[in-house]
């Protein structure tokens, strides 16, 4: 049996599980499994059996639209209609089936909107993970519950992605660069200590007049000034993250990552200006993607990093491609900066482990030490598998391409 023929019985036992359920529901599966295709053949099966049958696909983004159009080019599916979720929601729609990709995201208080302005009378859903730091993912799981999950465990175990490693690399501050990130850090503990450490009060200070009153009689100062202290708290977290995202070592030292290793790489950073200053240092090797983009733009580099002709063999993006791409030959995922969740890391390291022949996908990831980064990388990090903790930008080289000297050690980051 071939790993494909193996992925297929998998995908087909999931449509059976999700037809016992009455064709209500959502498949939860790791990034690189082929979700879409799964939805394709039950698009097909519903073609064949009730030609008739209307189908709906709503997606988070115009890229993912337009990559379910090529499917349905692809596989010549019949009576299927895609739009953007923000779209599908301002007027009433009708289907057979209606597909939701990255369901998770229609759990927010406008897109949830799709489940009633969308009549239908089964649901597919799709996502990497149902679970949502807001805890809204219960209003998702009452109209489509997870019917099945493929965890990163199995999908390795059996094939269905390629093997792949992944590396945490520190850069350690100088004196300079530390006496400033301490200054920050303290004046944002400051405030939020004025909050009991509470993120969610600390931010509802900002909007509620009330919240800051309740706030107030505990400290006994006035509203207003826990308005400002939530104006501080706000801006303090602000400029951190900042400082943290932009680090102008971390733009170096993945500015050498990529110029010493000759692998088709996917860069992704919480920050569009260090997205773009990474592909100013790169070129003419790589290549920019960001919402800030004109279309024509953002498709010419799809376009070229695509094309194995092309010069350009990295891609630079800040949050733009974190769901819906899919490129096979994608061999490394630098994450320069993320948040501490768990979807995020799932949804990157995906872009690094789609199945291809004797490939084995790298995902490295650049944090500054001993900083608040640290904490969120070992957050998302917390169900994550073969994980490699490096000690620098030598140690990754040697480990990758045997640049370099042998003798750094390597211990597991847990």
């Amino acid at each position: 049996m071939t790993i494909d023929s193996k992925r297929l019985a998998r995908q087909k036992s999931i449509l059976r599980k999700w037809v016992k359920h009455g064709c209500k529901g959502t498949l939860e599966a790791c990034t690189g499994f082929g979700k879409t295709y799964t939805a394709v053949i039950a698009i097909q099966k519903i073609n064949e059996q009730y030609p008739d049958k209307s189908i709906l696909v709503v997606v988070p983004t115009r890229h993912l639209k337009t990559q379910w159009g090529s499917q349905v080019e692809k596989h010549d599916l019949q009576n299927v209609s895609i739009a953007v979720v923000n779209t599908s929601i301002k007027r009433k729609r009708k289907c057979d089936l209606l597909v939701l990709d990255e369901i998770h995201n229609y759990a927010s208080t406008v897109f949830s909107q799709v489940f009633s302005v969308v009549t239908y009378d089964w649901v597919l859903g799709l996502t990497a993970t149902l679970e949502r730091n807001d805890g809204k993912d219960y209003l998702i799981r009452s109209f489509a519950p997870v019917v099945d999950t493929v965890s990163l465990t199995e999908a390795l175990k059996e094939g269905y992605v390629s093997d792949f490693k992944t590396y945490n690399v520190p850069i350690v501050m100088d004196e300079d660069y530390a006496r400033r990130y301490k200054k920050f850090s303290g004046d944002f503990n400051y405030f939020f200590s004025k909050f009991g450490h509470n993120f969610d009060t600390a931010m509802a200070c900002l909007k509620s007049d009330q919240t800051c009153q309740n706030v107030a009689r505990r400290y006994g100062v006035t509203g207003q000034q826990v308005r400002i202290w939530a104006i501080q708290f706000n801006k303090n977290l602000a400029m951190r993250k900042k400082f943290l995202y932009t680090y102008p070592p971390k733009l170096e030292a993945a500015k050498r990552i990529i110029l010493a290793l000759d692998l088709k790489t996917i860069t992704f950073s919480e920050s569009i200006d260090f997205a773009n200053g990474l592909t100013q240092k790169t070129s003419p090797w790589s290549t920019s993607f960001n919402s800030k983009m004109p279309k024509y733009l953002r498709e010419q580099a799809l376009k070229d990093f695509e094309d194995d002709k092309s010069d350009v063999r990295v891609i630079n993006t800040a949050k733009a491609l974190d769901e819906g791409f899919d490129v096979p030959g994608v061999e490394m995922a630098l994450i320069c900066s993320g948040t501490a969740s768990e979807r995020q890391n799932i949804q990157r390291t995906g872009r690094a482990i789609r199945f291809q022949q004797g490939k084995t996908g790298y995902i490295v990831n650049l944090y500054v030490k001993d900083t608040q980064e640290e904490k969120w990388l070992r957050s998302r990090q917390k169900s994550s598998v073969n994980i490699i903790a490096l000690q620098d930008i030598d140690d990754l080289l040697y480990q990758i391409a045997g640049i370099g000297s042998e003798e750094a050690t390597i211990d597991l980051f847990r």
